[in-house]
């Protein structure tokens, strides 16, 4: 019986440090996901984001205003939100957080600018939404 009790405890010790420990700790488990309208004045952008579990509903920007959300990294570290973007009633659709994609850059932040051409990423070194080599869907 002892046995029993030494393994349990052993490998409820191995689940708590690999939920804390490691590049992906259970503290640091939050993003925050900003959304800006870089479409230039006199432009509303509606949106509306979603995963796979959450539906977040549609928000409508004006000119340089921002949403924000925020969630915690799912269990299997696959953590995906999209959203639509719709101006000029043309709808355009974007993966704003991609575990895969953003795991290294969003820590613990994601801000975007929805741009006419593509959604753009800031830079913290230059302090600038210039990261835009991402596409719209």
């Amino acid at each position: 019986m002892a046995r029993l009790s030494t393994c349990i405890f052993l490998f409820s010790l191995i689940i708590i440090a690999s939920l804390v420990g490691g590049s992906e700790g259970w503290l640091d488990r939050y993003r925050h996901i900003y959304i800006k309208n870089g479409l230039g004045e006199g432009t509303p952008l509606t949106i509306h984001c979603k995963s796979r579990d959450d539906d977040l509903g549609v928000h409508v920007l004006k000119s340089k205003e921002e949403f924000k959300f925020q969630f915690q990294i799912n269990f299997h570290q696959s953590t995906l939100f999209f959203c639509g973007f719709t101006w000029e009633e043309k709808l355009h659709w974007f993966d704003i957080y991609d575990w895969s994609r953003d795991k290294d850059v969003c820590s613990p932040d994601c801000k975007w600018s929805i741009m006419r051409e593509n959604p753009c990423l800031y830079d913290y070194d230059t302090q600038k939404y210039e990261l835009c080599y991402f596409s719209y869907h």
